[in-house]
């Protein structure tokens, strides 16, 4: 029991980064849906059981648009197609080795970031990726919570920054695999770029992180232990 507990905050712990960037984006979406209209309930009951950022923000436009129900669902339907080869990909490279009651608890918290983070690193045990889908899937309803209570009083300048962050959170964790000359590279290229493309405002921040992210996933070599269930 006690292994389980450690590998379960260890993965907790692991999404602590996405945990940061999502609670800003959580609130600004609590804010937009209260403001849409939405009551606090919806809004809540939404990020619970939907967990997807994107749709989640094109429901409340669409909401906001008045526009029928039956558009909505399929709105929210056609973005999260990505979800399936996400979650094919997933299940043969991370999941296969799990129960199937196991996967089902998983494939809720499945979302862009956890998985990028997966695949960055070495097999854990199904604590471990619980731990990590909980505490992504908890921040982001008590950021929606949060922004139904007081969003509305946040300025939207302080929330500029919460997707980039997640960006940048998940780049980081890429680069750690790059060593040597390859960390300098892409960092003096992250620099250049960031300068290079400081007037075209969160556009230009977004190119950068494009970038760089590009040129360390070129220079990155997997480890050999790769593959290897770490208890």
């Amino acid at each position: 029991m006690t292994g389980v507990m450690n590998n379960f905050c260890r993965g907790g712990l692991r999404a602590s980064g996405i945990v940061v960037g999502f609670l800003p984006t959580a609130i600004s979406f609590g804010a937009i849906a209260i403001q849409a209209g939405v009551p606090n309930g919806g809004a809540i009951a939404m990020s619970v059981w939907v967990f997807a950022g994107a749709s989640q923000f094109a429901a409340i436009e669409a909401i906001r648009q008045n526009l029928p129900w039956l558009s909505i669902v399929l709105t929210v339907l056609i973005i999260n197609l990505r979800h399936i080869p996400m979650s094919l990909a997933a299940c043969r490279l991370v999941y296969s080795r799990f129960p199937r009651w196991q996967r089902w608890l998983l494939a809720h918290g499945l979302v862009d970031e956890t998985f990028a983070l997966e695949l960055s690193e070495e097999l854990r045990p199904f604590p471990y990726y619980l731990g990590m889908h909980i505490a992504c899937w908890a921040s982001w309803v008590a950021g929606t919570w949060i922004g139904c209570l007081v969003g509305m009083q946040i300025p939207d300048r302080w929330l500029q920054f919460a997707l980039p962050s997640l960006f940048l959170y998940l780049l980081i964790n890429v680069i750690q695999g790059v060593q040597g000359r390859a960390i300098w590279t892409v960092l003096a290229a992250g620099i250049a770029l960031t300068l290079a493309t400081s007037r075209l405002g969160s556009t230009g921040v977004l190119v950068a992180i494009l970038g760089v992210a590009v040129l360390a996933t070129v220079l990155l070599e997997q480890p050999d232990t790769a593959g290897k269930v770490k208890e």
